[in-house]
């Protein structure tokens, strides 16, 4: 077997660069990092989304109170849904933040290209 540095559990310690994650189907993955600054850009999208929906929603509120008091009976009936309508855009930031969350995952079906071969090279199977 090749010699690897003992330094850790086992005796030796694994290069970070060349792990893989295993997912729950079995299947060897790698993670994309997330560049830097893209969890303050997603937030402050996130936050964007938010406050557009809650005005969007208490917009449609005070529509629908002031028609309400003011338009004839048949109007404020539907002016009464639009609130309804506008409520479902509360969601709109919370997926965005889920899948913004969210890294990219490569499944590999064999070892990638720039993947760094091993430093001693090939282990003895023998």
């Amino acid at each position: 077997m090749a010699a690897s540095r003992p330094e850790g559990f086992g005796g030796f310690t694994p290069d970070p660069g060349r792990l893989y994650e295993v997912g729950r189907d079995g299947r060897p993955y790698t993670s994309d990092p997330l560049p830097p600054g893209a969890l303050e850009a997603l937030e402050a999208h996130v936050r964007r989304w938010w406050v557009a929906a809650v005005m969007a929603n208490a917009a449609a509120a005070g529509f629908a109170a002031s028609a309400a008091i003011l338009a004839p009976r048949g109007f404020a009936a539907w002016a009464g849904i639009l609130p309804i309508l506008t409520a479902p855009l509360l969601l709109i930031p919370s997926v965005l933040r889920r899948r913004g969350l969210r890294t990219r995952r490569r499944i590999h079906r064999s070892r990638p290209e720039d993947f760094p071969p091993p430093r001693d090279g090939p282990p003895d199977r023998g």
